[in-house]
């Protein structure tokens, strides 16, 4: 719930300003690792962590479209945020790489020096977030009232009705990649897989996230945006139907990479489509919002899935591939959702 005030604050006092409380925050919360003696402190951890990762909820997107569409290319917005998602991603690969060397041994020192490597990369993070450019036309309504702005932001995502399908296809569609990856051990030992697939399949579906991340634009070029958005929201569903078919190890192994690496795909488009609706005075806002209803159906979503994993890992990707099958059928958008109307 953190998500709404803190896009708001974005939206009062600038993006740059938030990304800095953002790293600030996650800053503290790596340092206090250093010191963490109980359950209690690691509770106090989490919590400076999640509002850290809160600032950055739709803010970070409000400021790379204004930025863009302060120079009138905002029509680059899924090139951009597809680049954005493939440094991530690679980033994600080479981190995992090492700290496969770094934690090989579970010894305390071993485990001080991740954490103080990894305090280094969220410094140096935010000493350059200090450089970042602030787009003007987040200071041109600064003096609007927070109660102004939010309502503003509801009010849109009530009265847009595109934007309104745009939410509910990426809500319903979300691929759950984070129940994937817990799913992902169980699977793989269920399959018969040698376990040191679990690493190297990550790391090579990282690797083709970046790639799907960095190339989304030209996917839709290539199948425009009906059939593109279809296709980069449904095919998820589709795998994981197969994987939950599928207990053989070659093609347990080949499915979770191909999963894995294509769930990516969808993120840039709609990074583009929900800013088409929004206005640059409300964006942080409004995108935090829509962020929020993302985060409470994972949530309750995942207790269903969970309870269904009890008993099979296999029903829980049937239920998931079935899911956004559905949404991504029934949400189907085209061209004539992405005209403004606000």
């Amino acid at each position: 719930m953190s998500e709404i005030p803190t896009g708001l604050i974005a939206d009062k006092i600038g993006r740059k300003f938030s990304i800095i409380i953002s790293l600030s925050l996650q800053l503290i919360g790596e340092i206090l690792f250093l010191f963490a003696q109980n359950y209690l402190f690691f509770i106090i951890i989490s919590i400076i962590a999640g509002i850290g990762f809160a600032f950055q909820s739709g803010c970070s997107q409000a400021l790379v479209y204004d930025s863009l569409k302060e120079q009138k290319r905002e029509n680059e917005m899924k090139k951009a945020i597809g680049s954005i998602g493939a440094f991530f991603q690679t980033g994600h690969v080479l981190g995992a790489l090492a700290s496969s060397f770094i934690v090989s041994q579970i010894t305390q020192s071993r485990i001080i020096l991740a954490i103080l490597l990894t305090i280094a990369s969220v410094g140096i993070s935010l000493l350059i977030s200090l450089f970042l450019k602030e787009p003007k036309a987040v200071y041109e309504h600064a003096e609007k009232n927070p109660l102004t702005i939010i309502s503003q932001s509801f009010a849109l995502i009530k009265q847009n009705s595109s934007l309104k399908r745009i939410i509910l296809l990426g809500i319903f569609t979300t691929p759950f990649i984070g129940y994937l990856r817990n799913f992902h051990p169980p699977y793989f030992q269920l399959a018969n897989v040698a376990p040191y697939w679990l690493g190297l399949s990550l790391g090579v579906g990282g690797i083709i996230a970046a790639l799907t991340s960095k190339y989304a634009y030209k996917f839709e070029k290539i199948f425009g945006i009906e059939k593109g958005m279809f296709l980069a929201t449904g095919l998820p569903g589709l795998l994981y139907i197969f994987m939950a078919l599928t207990i053989h190890p070659i093609f347990a192994v080949i499915l979770f990479i191909s999963n894995f690496g294509y769930m990516s795909l969808q993120d840039s488009l709609f990074a583009d489509y929900y800013n088409v609706h929004i206005k640059s005075e409300i964006r942080a806002t409004a995108l935090s919002t829509i962020n929020m209803f993302s985060s409470v159906y994972i949530a309750l979503i995942g207790l269903v899935i969970g309870r269904i994993a009890d008993f099979s890992v296999l029903y829980a990707f049937l239920f998931m591939g079935v899911i956004v099958l559905l949404g991504s059928t029934i949400f189907r958008i085209s061209e004539r959702h992405l005209i403004p109307n606000n």
